[in-house]
């Protein structure tokens, strides 16, 4: 029964790899799938769809909140005159201009999600890479490495770990601070390598565009981090004086008051300040609508993977399998970490946490060891894999293959997703 039930998360994955089945549809049938192989009554099936359906309501809402914050990102100027001031404060310098530009993109992305985003952001920061002679793969490939190290501290995702491994936001910061050390270390690492002279050309020298107006005053730019910024103040509170009774500030609210003080400190938006939050809440929930949806899979399948009749003939398996020593997790998920890619098992937007929730009921493995191996493998999905939307309009607008990015992003990446899983050995593991 368990080999049953482990057969159909794999069938999934390849009509999933193959793109012959969307996740948003192949997660749902999963969920239902799994509690029918492990005969759970009619009733307790109708329970595991609508409730599932309900399980992560928290952390759709936040999504859908960070994606109206993002629109008043946009549509107030804010992201265009952050990567304005940054091109201005890396002059004719591609190597410094480059590593600007980059934690641009990933302090935009502590809040920012989806295509939309991207798009927004690229077609800024792109053009002014390139005419400073930046390789087409290396102006991508540094985008998706910025994109994923903002992800890091992205308080929608934070809230998913939260919801569905019953974690604290201290518990997330706690390894998000070292994970995130390691990703900047390789953005670094891949612009000294990449950019070396030898390998800088230059493109459309005479065609570089002007930079956007400065649109947003100085303190608008703030806008983005504010959410972020209340959160981890809390957090770091909650660490360093270990009061009886820590505050967590809820997420759902910084990103509430995000919004608000991006409307407050908006200059003169034409349309108004109250049609310019009703345009962004139009828009923002068109754009996070895909991410609902799959969340509402994600959280059938949650429900599935839990229940006791799965639970019960799924733990033996795990128990043999999975490791419950520290070199163990760093060996065993160091070389599974490209599961990650090609929405395969270790892609938290596919089938990942429903795996993550069956792994929690491995012996040895804590919620905060599953959420640090998610967290750390989730880099190579985030920056090389070729099913991503991101990486198919970044690789098709600079002109090179999809596959090349994963090619070439891979030995950067690979190592920290190693380092992070051995950073959590220590911080999660026992022994």
């Amino acid at each position: 029964m368990a080999l049953a039930l482990l057969a159909i998360f794999a069938v999934m994955a390849v009509l999933m790899y193959l793109n012959r089945l969307p996740a948003i549809v192949a997660l749902p049938l999963m969920a239902v799938g799994i509690a029918v192989c492990a005969r759970v009554g009619w009733k307790e099936l109708a329970l595991i769809v609508s409730e599932g359906s309900l399980q992560l309501h928290g952390a759709y809402t936040t999504a859908i909140l960070g994606a109206v914050l993002a629109e008043i990102v946009a549509k107030t100027g804010v992201a265009e005159t952050m990567v304005k001031k940054a091109a201005e404060l890396g002059g004719e310098r591609p190597v410094a201009l480059s590593l600007i530009l980059t934690g641009v993109v990933a302090l935009l992305f502590t809040t920012l999600g989806g295509l939309g985003a991207v798009i927004m952001v690229a077609t800024i920061v792109f053009p002014i890479l390139l005419a400073l002679g930046v390789p087409q793969l290396a102006v991508g490939a540094l985008f998706l490495l910025g994109m994923s190290l903002g992800g890091i501290f992205n308080l929608t995702n934070w809230q998913l770990y939260k919801e569905t491994l019953g974690l604290s936001t201290s518990q997330i910061l706690s390894f998000a601070a070292p994970l995130g050390v390691l990703m900047a270390g390789a953005a670094v690492m891949f612009a000294a390598v990449e950019l070396r002279p030898a390998r800088l050309r230059r493109y459309w020298q005479d065609q570089q565009p002007a930079t956007p107006p400065a649109l947003a005053p100085w303190y608008g730019l703030l806008t983005p981090v504010i959410p972020l910024f209340i959160v981890l103040a809390f957090g770091l509170y909650n660490l360093a004086a270990r009061p009886p009774e820590p505050f967590e500030f809820p997420i759902l609210t910084a990103m509430l008051v995000g919004i608000v003080y991006g409307l407050a400190t908006a200059r003169r938006p034409r349309q108004g300040r109250v049609q310019l939050l009703t345009r962004s809440v139009i828009d923002g929930i068109a754009a996070v609508a895909p991410a609902v949806a799959l969340m509402l899979g994600i959280g059938m399948l949650i429900q599935a993977v839990t229940h006791p009749a799965v639970l019960g003939r799924v733990r033996p398996l795990l128990t043999a399998v999975l490791p419950g020593t520290r070199v163990g997790y760093v060996v065993v998920f160091t070389v599974l970490a490209p599961l990650a890619l090609y929405r395969g098992p270790l892609n938290v937007w596919g089938m990942g946490f429903g795996l993550a929730k069956m792994m929690t009921a491995a012996p040895g493995l804590s919620a905060a060891a599953v959420m640090a191996a998610l967290l750390s493998v989730g880099q190579i999905q985030g920056v090389c894999d070729p099913t991503n939307t991101q990486n198919v309009w970044i690789a098709n607008y600079v002109g090179v293959d999809v596959q090349q990015i994963l090619k070439r992003t891979l030995a950067y990446v690979w190592p920290v997703a190693a380092l992070g899983l051995v950073v959590a050995a220590f911080m999660f593991m026992g022994r």
